[in-house]
């Protein structure tokens, strides 16, 4: 699979745009009424039955029980975010390119692009939120207060909220989701950072949790808001090793949309998720037009040709094209694309681009001088592999924020230049060849290893190597799992290592460039990176409440940052792009504006009418309609919106 954990560890999975100018406090805020945030249908469960829709009838209106009435609190209603054409059932199946290492929601190990996948669809947060406006609204909790210092927060969580076992969501899941994720057991010291800016919440009653942060921070409430909650009744009374142990490879009761049974756990094989018909909130609103496949199948296929293969014969249904030779090369004179049974698209939209290339171990001679680190970045010929590898379909990076508004424009744009960094490798003593002709220094010769897991890049590896070769560095090119992969960058056992992280659309640069972290396993600062400057600059965006506050700071972080190149940054594509068989039924928009591919799950569904017609075109060889390669909704939204501005 490619490594999408995040940026800056996706900690959360929804962020907000309330947060670019500040909370609205709790007093005298916008009001609702106890109906506002979810479903209007009874839960199905069994044991729901005990506690009426409005309630537990022991709990005061006051405590969020029966008559509560939601004066004084916040909540919303964001309309349909699906299609509400959309229809259930059916399945659809995409590939993964290793056996996951542990399907946990928290802990060592944990933030990987399947994880983060499942966390989205088979459990809920606090607050949910739109993709498309970045506005929250009623996720477990069906309303939110703040205080006017911005320091507390209270949650009222929907009685109507059940786990898959019919078990009542409470104020204390939240109260033991966050005792787990502070356990040192767990080998976590991203969450600790993050959530260790709070004080352990508090069950102010059944349907209550408060929690009060111990210093400012605009984010303390977007992350406790987003976090996962999983169920007390099975994670309160284990230490975080015991959750590691008995959670490893299984899910605990979920509250979303989809779960994952034990038979659909296939190991080394598949794994495949099943929607919930007693999923609790699935006649709100929100949901009409979502979560609409009856299964959602994961099959592993190590080799990326093999996976290709698969897709364009039918056996996968969906498929995200890493490959640029693929889509531009192969795919376009193929029999189904050129019959309109195999659909080809780049969906363009905002979602945040993730940073990409080699990351370099700092910790270690000899990448723990600048100088060579910089000479690696003048090596990577990247505008002439574009070219010649990957059909113009990519833009190089600059950044570790980039083509959004917290790129620093004033990054140098790195060309390919073996001269200088010829001369950067001399300053730093790297000045003699030995008899193989590579460089020395004090007796010892440079030798890197370069690991990487996909193969469809060993070209672009091997004349990255004949490249350093020539300047007299020795490149190894070490090829080993995903798995592997990931447990050696998490014990920082590399050197340098290939890898594109994931981004959010509120940057968090504190998990990834924080110095406590540095020295420290199982977190994603896996370069070491230190910076008593970018240090003081976290602090001040930890209180920055205004955006254009934000962004600057997030741009002083990006030069600095930059500057010590603790990644040889390579490139970025700005759309989605993936083939699908012609079967789908989707929103205008395909993919939701700030999100990724995978949110087809989310969005698509089976469209009968086209499923019938492509079956009849594959018998017959006729052809079918073929929509425009490019879906620019979201480029033409903005544009309308820009010309309506002006």
């Amino acid at each position: 699979m490619k490594l999408r954990p995040g940026m800056e560890w996706r900690v959360c999975k929804t962020l907000l745009a309330m947060m670019a100018i500040g909370f609205a406090a709790g007093c005298g805020s916008k009001s609702a009424d106890s109906d506002a945030g979810g479903s209007s249908s009874a839960d199905t469960t069994s044991s729901a039955s005990a506690i009426p829709p409005e309630g537990d009838p022991s709990v005061s209106a006051e405590d969020g029980g029966p008559g509560f009435t939601g004066e004084g609190w916040l909540t919303s209603d964001p309309g349909y975010l699906g299609d509400p054409n959309a229809v259930k059932g059916g399945g659809i199946r995409t590939s993964i390119r290793a056996w996951p290492g542990n399907l946990r929601m928290m802990g060592t190990g944990h933030n990987t692009w399947l994880n983060y996948l499942l966390a989205d669809i088979c459990y809920m947060s606090l607050l949910e939120l739109d993709p498309d406006t970045l506005e929250f609204f009623p996720g477990l909790a069906s309303h939110w207060w703040i205080s006017e210092d911005k320091m507390t927060y209270r949650f009222r969580i929907d009685p109507r909220a059940r786990w898959s076992d019919g078990t009542p969501v409470t104020a204390e899941d939240v109260v033991a989701t966050y005792k787990l994720g502070m356990d040192d057991t767990t080998l976590d010291p991203s969450y600790q950072l993050v959530f260790g800016k709070l004080n352990p919440p508090i069950a102010k009653s059944k349907y209550i949790v408060e929690v009060k942060a111990k210093d400012k921070n605009w984010r303390n409430f977007l992350y406790f808001a987003g976090q996962t909650i999983l169920p007390a009744h099975q994670i309160g009374n284990i230490t975080g090793k015991e959750y590691l142990d008995k959670f490893n490879y299984a899910l605990t009761a979920v509250s979303g949309p989809y779960e994952l049974l034990p038979e659909d756990l296939d190991k080394g094989k598949s794994i495949t998720v099943t929607r919930r018909d007693d999923f609790w909130a699935k006649d709100a609103t929100w949901n009409k037009g979502r979560y609409n496949f009856d299964k959602i199948r994961f099959v592993v296929v190590r080799d990326p040709e093999l996976s290709f293969q698969k897709a364009v014969k039918g056996e996968l249904d969906y498929f995200f094209v890493s490959k640029a030779e693929w889509w531009a090369k192969d795919l376009p004179e193929m029999e189904p694309i050129k019959k309109g049974w195999l659909i080809r698209r780049k969906f363009f939209n905002d979602a945040p681009n993730g940073t990409g290339g080699f990351a370099l171990n700092t910790r270690r001679e000899p990448l723990n001088d600048v100088r060579v680190r910089k000479a690696l970045q003048y090596l990577y010929n990247r505008e002439t592999f574009i070219k010649k590898f990957a059909y113009d379909e990519y833009t190089p990076l600059h950044s570790y924020y980039a083509g959004g508004e917290y790129e620093n424009p004033e990054n140098e744009k790195f060309a390919f230049d073996p001269e200088k960094a010829v001369k950067l490798l001399a300053e730093a003593g790297w000045n003699k060849r030995n008899a193989d002709g590579i460089l020395t220094k004090d007796g010892k010769a440079l030798s890197l290893k370069l690991t990487y897991y996909n193969p469809a890049m060993e070209k672009y590896l091997t004349a990255y190597k004949e490249d350093c070769d020539k300047v007299g560095i020795r490149l190894e090119l070490d090829q080993i799992d995903p798995e592997t992969m990931w447990k050696n960058l998490m014990d920082r056992n590399f050197q340098m290592v290939m890898i594109q992280w994931g981004a959010l659309v509120f940057p968090n640069p504190e998990t990834s460039f924080k110095s406590s972290l540095a020295d420290k396993n199982d977190n994603n600062n896996i370069t070491g990176y230190k910076s008593d400057k970018v240090d003081a600059l976290l602090k001040k965006y930890d209180v920055a409440f205004d955006q254009n506050e934000r962004r600057k700071i997030i741009q002083e972080v990006d030069h600095l940052v930059y500057e010590q190149h603790p990644y040889v940054l390579s490139w970025y594509q700005p759309c989605q792009r993936v083939i699908y068989w012609n079967k789908f039924g989707m929103p205008k928009f395909g993919i939701p504006r700030t999100a990724e591919w995978e949110a087809a799950f989310t969005y698509w569904w089976i469209d009968r009418d086209k499923q019938k017609k492509l079956r009849a075109a594959e018998k017959s060889g006729e052809s079918l309609p073929i929509p425009p390669v490019n879906n620019e909704y979201w480029l033409e939204k903005r544009a309308s919106s820009t010309a309506q501005a002006n």
